[in-house]
């Protein structure tokens, strides 16, 4: 399974990670659960869907680092402004996003364009 994820596919689970790292805030301050964040249900959920849709190592590699250095760069920088819950949440969607953006473009310029290499068959 290892093809190029389509731009259509990478922005719904882009959404489809905003919406759970909003709901996961909303949970989170609604609980009064200081200690916890979002992050590793959003992580979880972009590994299963790596595993199970799109195999390819060279990006699903550069997705995970590139988005865990938006990801720690933006917590250290939101959460000052605007607290642990909005800064977590938006720092996660945000690498979430760019992670998803690195993988769609490493998955295609490593050779992995699903539509050149079935066309070449």
């Amino acid at each position: 399974m290892s093809r190029a994820v389509a731009w259509s596919e990478a922005a719904l689970v882009a959404v489809a990670c905003w919406v759970v790292s909003g709901l996961g805030c909303g949970v989170l301050v609604a609980l009064d659960r200081q200690h916890f964040s979002v992050a590793p249900l959003v992580g979880t959920g972009l590994v299963q869907w790596f595993w199970a849709r799109h195999r390819s190592w060279p990006a699903g590699v550069a997705a995970g680092l590139v988005g865990a250095v938006v990801l720690f760069v933006l917590i250290d920088a939101l959460r000052p402004e605007l607290g642990r819950h909005v800064g977590d949440m938006l720092a996660t969607g945000a690498a979430a996003t760019v992670s998803l953006a690195v993988f769609a473009l490493v998955g295609r310029i490593g050779g992995r364009g699903g539509r050149r290499l079935d066309t070449a068959r």
